[in-house]
């Protein structure tokens, strides 16, 4: 068989590994890592970064200006459009002197402005020996689609041109196949379900008399206290106001319980609507903003720090999140209005509740219960071991190649 060389690119949004919670880059970095560990020939295309974290990952580089390649964040604007334009426009002209036409490629993308970019600045001699794979990593696919079909035009037909294109595309879950195949014309046979894989070595159950367990909770003055958590990025679709105000009856009961979010603030406004109700009804000492935490055994720490992690979403494509807080044995509890494809299945770890009354009942006796929250926990951990490390889901991207 050919030997093939499995090019990953890096959005560029930011440099991989990640400092931030930016979710594609963390599953790009996963991915490769489990491709190395399967012994495939693999490489990272990525932004360039003076200050990158150290790693041992292969990455090759895409040159931008350090003034215009470090800035990042959601605010950005109409900055932030340009930045993936000039990023996107010196990965094409970069992965065109890179590929070799004897050789064989996979090029997987992850997102629209890099693979819509390559296309035009390529040509099919170019492409002859490359299959170009397009992972869908947006949410918006998944919602019904008299919904979201104004806004496919508007801001995904870069998107929707490219997975057209694309040797196969990969979606997090099955309103997104259905989608691309009712009305993007995408073949089925071009489409596989593939889920995110989450690092279990890194997001793992720390014991309870850890000294960085514990000297987080000293930072946060939170010894005796009962935690909740929640990470994710601030704004009115995570949902974390309908969370506060779910918990709100629980900790007047017993102020002993605090809520912890963190994530990095996409919408101003919202993260002060948070602020005012919690001052409106006197709970501020018992929410915690804890602005956005370092990827990686930091945010396991959190994650441990809790009993619970809490989910709320108005929509959602598939929350890597919500993986990390299981592999780290946190029970989760979840809002039924999520068409979350693995939560299906029974006894793994997750609550659904359909309402407040349905969450505080469960919150009460499957959560503060100590032996009940304890079953959970080892459930949430053995569910994703069992079917969601990276060893197990790289094999559904790349099974068969040499």
């Amino acid at each position: 068989m050919t030997s093939t060389k499995i090019i990953e690119i890096g959005t560029g949004y930011t440099s991989i590994p990640s400092k931030v919670g930016a979710a594609t880059e963390i599953v790009v970095e996963e991915l490769v890592k489990s491709c190395i560990k399967k012994g495939f020939d693999v490489t990272i295309f990525d932004i360039s970064d003076d200050q990158r974290t150290p790693s041992s990952l292969p990455i090759q580089e895409v040159y931008l200006p350090a003034l215009i390649a470090g800035r990042v964040g959601y605010k950005l604007g109409v900055f932030h459009k340009m930045k993936r334009v000039w990023y996107s426009t010196f990965l094409a002209l970069r992965l065109n002197r890179y590929i070799e036409k004897n050789k064989h490629y996979i090029l997987h993308f992850h997102n629209q402005y890099n693979f819509f970019f390559f296309l035009m600045l390529s040509n099919s001699r170019k492409r002859k020996n490359i299959k170009l794979y397009y992972t869908n990593h947006t949410y918006t696919w998944s919602l019904p689609w008299n919904e979201i079909k104004s806004i496919v035009r508007k801001k995904y037909f870069m998107e929707n041109y490219s997975m057209k294109k694309a040797d196969m595309v990969f979606v997090l879950n099955e309103n997104a196949a259905s989608n691309l195949t009712a009305h993007a014309n995408i073949h089925p046979s071009n489409i596989k379900l593939i889920p995110n894989g989450v690092n279990t070595d890194t997001f793992k159950k720390i014991s309870s008399d850890d000294k960085s367990l514990w000297d987080l909770r000293k930072s946060l003055h939170l010894e005796n206290k009962t935690i909740f958590f929640h990470a994710g990025t601030i704004c009115d679709r995570k949902n974390q106001l309908g969370i506060i105000q779910y918990l709100e009856p629980a900790i007047k009961l017993n102020p002993d319980l605090v809520f912890i979010f963190a994530g990095g603030i996409k919408e101003n406004e919202y993260f002060a609507a948070i602020e005012s109700y919690c001052k409106e009804v006197n709970i501020e000492k018992n929410v915690i903003y804890a602005g956005e935490i370092e990827p990686g055994k930091v945010l396991n720490t959190y994650y441990n720090l809790a009993s619970s992690f809490i989910f709320f979403s108005k929509s959602e494509g598939f929350s890597l999140a919500l993986l990390e807080a299981m592999s780290s044995g946190l029970p989760v509890l979840l809002s039924k209005n999520l068409e979350i494809d693995f939560i299906k299945e029974k006894d793994n770890g997750i609550l659904t509740f359909e309402n407040q009354e349905e969450f505080l009942d469960k919150l009460k006796k499957e959560i503060l219960c100590t032996s009940r929250q304890g079953y959970h926990s080892g459930r949430a951990r053995d569910f994703v071991v069992k079917n969601y490390s990276w060893s197990q889901v790289v094999d559904k991207y790349f099974f068969g190649i040499a």
